[in-house]
């Protein structure tokens, strides 16, 4: 016997044995006791009409909540199957940021090492440069110097001519004179 079946009759063998005791009711109701007949069927009816809803609505139940329960069952299964995914998705975004973080890193590092390749690289052309100006001011310099030697001897020379000739201007006769002047033009040409 199904459930159902057994569940129908305990209802029947409920309804007849209020029913018996209902009648003990009756009977005691002449004497100013009890429950009326019509309070009694109605008892009857009620019971009958929910063993009646009990039967015809318990198949239609039944599916509606094995239908739900499935429904349920399926739904946590899609929302762990989606779970997992998303798992896998964040353990994967996960492993990319850890990634870009070390990138990140060996970026910073390399452009760390091309800063100091090129700051060094800055520092030697800055030397370079330096050497090369020193260098042509040292050029520029010796020739500043060259001039200003040959100025100055030359105003030396100069001088020491004009000297000469007041010396011997002074010193010497006319004929002297002009021997001397003579050599000491000489001497300046070769000194030229």
């Amino acid at each position: 016997m199904t459930r159902f079946s057994l569940w129908f009759w305990f209802s029947v063998l409920g309804i007849l044995s209020l029913a018996l005791s209902a009648n003990d009711l009756w009977a005691a109701r002449d004497d100013g006791g009890g429950i009326t007949g019509e309070v009694f069927w109605q008892i009857v009816s009620f019971v009958l009409l929910v063993t009646l809803l009990i039967y015809v609505l318990k198949k239609p139940v039944r599916a509606f909540l094995l239908k739900r329960q499935e429904e349920i069952k399926n739904s946590l299964e899609q929302s762990a199957k989606k779970e997992e995914e998303s798992r896998a998705h964040f353990d994967k975004w996960e492993l990319k940021l850890n990634s870009l973080s070390q990138e990140i890193d060996n970026l910073h590092q390399k452009i760390s090492q091309e800063a100091e390749v090129e700051r060094k690289k800055i520092i030697e052309r800055a030397h370079e440069e330096g050497d090369r100006i020193r260098k042509q001011a040292q050029v520029v310099a010796g020739q500043e110097v060259r001039k200003a030697r040959f100025i100055l001897r030359k105003e030396m020379v100069d001088l020491s001519m004009e000297m000469a000739e007041k010396l011997l201007r002074e010193a010497t006769q006319p004929q002297d004179q002009e021997k001397l002047v003579k050599e000491f033009m000489g001497k300046v040409r070769e000194l030229r």
